[in-house]
């Protein structure tokens, strides 16, 4: 069988066509496009060229997932959103509006769902039962903790790296100053984890976590690895933005405020080691929904 997934995200809209027999999946088509929902959202209100530009962008999926048989009428093509639309109050209306164009309905997920999608993709990937997991999304932030295979405890954070941006960065990137003002509200949202008596393995997944990987040269990385890459990129501004746009140009804005934010959630979890994986909530929301329903 096929299923198409369209992730509408704070920073990106998302497409995942998969072919899935019993428990097995495969992804047959991915395709990522920048709708920076955020930015169009003022007054807890998304704007009418932020819905023009998510209708758009929704039109050039649907196409895509056409090509293999998936369509909204069918049940095949399904859209769901997370931060995204999770704050507005116009979410009924964008959710209309969306419908009428392109005859596919939104389907808000909750930080609580998404946290939940997030961990059946990790357990996947983790090579252990006992672990911590984090989603850096363009609006929030998930973190999962994982004992013995099963999810003792998450929450959703409202630290994504485009709403950090946007709250706190004046300029292209941040200065040392609002970097430190970044890592203290950061900080103060995660000021009531509790750590387990052992240190856990942090996996993370994201597309701004991916770019960081790809800065550093691996996907398996320490703290100070990464603490590292933020002193030098705070240091030496603009080498930072022509290293940035020589591999992601589109997250110029957003790379360094997800990097403070992957440094105070390793922190304040206790991880040493950390590991990028490439799965997605996507992936679970097959699972939960589809798959396992």
């Amino acid at each position: 069988m096929r299923q198409a997934l369209i992730d509408l995200g704070s920073n990106t809209i998302k497409l995942a066509v998969y072919e899935w027999e019993g428990k097995a999946f495969s992804c047959l088509r991915y395709e990522c496009r920048y709708g920076y929902v955020v930015r169009s959202i003022h007054g807890r209100i998304l704007s009418d060229e932020g819905i023009g530009r998510v209708k758009s962008i929704l039109s050039e999926l649907q196409e895509i997932a056409a090509e293999y048989g998936c369509s909204a009428e069918k049940g095949t093509l399904c859209c769901f959103s997370t931060a995204s639309l999770r704050y507005i109050d116009n979410l009924q209306f964008v959710i209309d509006e969306v419908y009428n164009t392109n005859s596919i309905k939104i389907e808000p997920i909750s930080g609580e769902e998404e946290a939940e999608c997030n961990y059946l993709a990790l357990r996947q990937v983790a090579k252990t039962g006992d672990f911590w997991g984090a989603d850096l999304g363009g609006g929030s932030m998930q973190i999962i903790q994982s004992i013995a295979g099963k999810a003792a405890w998450s929450q959703s954070f409202p630290i994504g790296s485009l709403k950090l941006y946007r709250d706190f960065v004046s300029g292209v990137l941040p200065s040392r100053e609002e970097a430190e003002k970044i890592c203290g509200y950061v900080r103060n949202q995660l000021s009531e984890i509790r750590l387990p008596p052992e240190r856990l393995p942090l996996y993370l997944m994201g597309g701004t976590t991916r770019l960081v990987t790809r800065l550093l040269g691996t996907k398996q990385f320490s703290s100070g690895q990464l603490a590292a890459l933020i002193e030098e990129y705070l240091s030496e501004p603009e080498r930072a933005k022509q290293r940035i746009c020589s591999v992601t140009p589109e997250r110029l804005n957003t790379v360094l405020p997800g990097m403070l934010c992957v440094a105070e959630a390793a922190q304040a979890i206790g991880a040493v080691q950390i590991q990028f994986v490439e799965t997605s909530v996507r992936e679970g929301y097959l699972i939960k929904h589809f798959i396992h329903p």
